[in-house]
């Protein structure tokens, strides 16, 4: 097999870029060059060489509020394709343009929300995949139709034809869901599918009492790496669990303050920042809320989850792996008293949902690892 070289584009966000290293360090490990486009904190601070993939002030509290600016009339889903299709992919795209004139790559595979990776592919004729990192893989058709249409000039000015239809920016869509949550996209693009692999920050640790002997059921809760502020939900979720014979791990992410929670019981161990898929296998039971990578790392053990949903797409992922039976869910609005506690004390146990998540943990053991997906990227090329 030739070597390639091989961009992966992301935005500067954990759940946008962290599903895609462990296909990023595949590539490399088989010889081929891996280099990744993303921002802010991400940049020179990965194993593979970095560039930066968009202009340092495109954060998303800025893109939020340019978007509201913009569409002030827009909610919900309407307002998030948006704020992908219309604000980051148009301060994304001529950054990128920028880097694969430079870089020259044979392959973009970029996260399938940062679609001015895509249009940059697609402008400079050089061939794209797409990363599904939500469960929910129908809105691509959508956010890249959208986008097709809030940036048609970016093809013009170049006297090129937009693409038509209701299609996918990409030759393919590499979707790492699993049989019994995967959703039907009805795009027109092969599907790669991957196993999903857990990926770390590598200056992440362990809380060392977690290595200890294990006495009692342990419960690991944490709202991921954008919480969007909800610091009563963890207040709420831990008043609920510590009366609970456990020992409790919290995570209050990157961006978090673990001060802000304010005194908690002696079994609750706060914490910033842990490495996920090294504490997974050490707990019962995970209480989280409902990012696709969390989901999908927890199921890859087996583990139940409680989900408490919100925003994004987790309000979606709640329902679906409620009606699949993989998990419970309570959105706000169900956390009534006693609501946490009840849930928490079903899952510990014996549990439809532990049988569940065991089936579609061997589902996902079934599927192509990082490293037997490569070859399909080399044919994209």
């Amino acid at each position: 097999m030739t070597n390639v070289k091989i961009m992966f584009a992301s935005l500067g966000a954990y759940g946008h870029l962290y599903p895609m290293m462990p296909l990023a360090l595949a590539c490399a490990d088989a010889g081929h060059e891996a280099v990744i486009a993303t921002g802010p904190p991400f940049l020179g601070q990965l194993p593979l060489p970095t560039v930066p993939g968009y202009p340092p002030n495109l954060e998303l509290d800025w893109a939020i509020q340019e978007a509201r600016r913009r569409h002030p009339d827009l909610h919900d889903q309407d307002f998030s394709m948006a704020m992908f299709a219309d604000v980051t992919a148009e301060f994304a795209i001529p950054t990128m343009i920028e880097q694969c004139e430079r870089i020259r790559p044979d392959l973009v595979v970029y996260e399938g929300m940062h679609t001015g990776a895509g249009v940059a592919a697609s402008v400079l004729g050089i061939p794209a995949a797409a990363y599904a990192i939500a469960l929910a893989s129908f809105i691509y058709n959508y956010l890249h139709s959208a986008t097709v249409d809030y940036q048609r000039d970016t093809w013009l000015q170049r006297n090129l034809t937009p693409p038509e239809g209701n299609g996918l920016l990409a030759a393919a869509l590499i979707n790492p869901a699993p049989p019994t949550v995967r959703q039907t996209d009805g795009s027109r693009v092969p599907t790669i599918p991957i196993r999903s692999v857990a990926y770390n920050e590598f200056s992440a640790g362990v809380p060392a009492w977690l290595n200890g002997p294990r006495s009692r059921p342990r419960i690991y809760l944490t709202l991921g790496t954008v919480s969007f502020g909800a610091v009563e939900v963890l207040s709420r979720a831990i008043a609920e669990i510590a009366p609970l014979d456990v020992d409790v791990l919290v995570a209050v992410g990157p961006e978090g303050d673990p001060a802000a929670l304010g005194e908690v019981p002696a079994n609750v161990h706060v914490e910033r920042f842990v490495a996920q898929s090294a504490v997974l296998p050490l707990v019962d039971l995970i209480v989280h809320h409902g990012g696709t990578g969390t989901v999908l790392s927890a199921l890859e053990i087996g583990l139940p989850q409680l989900l408490l949903p919100q925003g994004a797409d987790q309000f979606f992922n709640a329902d679906l792996l409620t009606t699949t039976g993989a998990a419970r869910a309570l959105p706000n609005d169900a956390q009534q008293p006693g609501a946490i506690t009840e849930a928490v004390q079903a899952l510990v146990g014996d549990s439809q949902e532990r049988e569940t998540a065991a089936r579609v943990r061997d589902e996902i053991a079934a599927m192509p690892s990082p490293a037997e997906v490569v070859p399909a990227l080399f044919e994209l090329t």
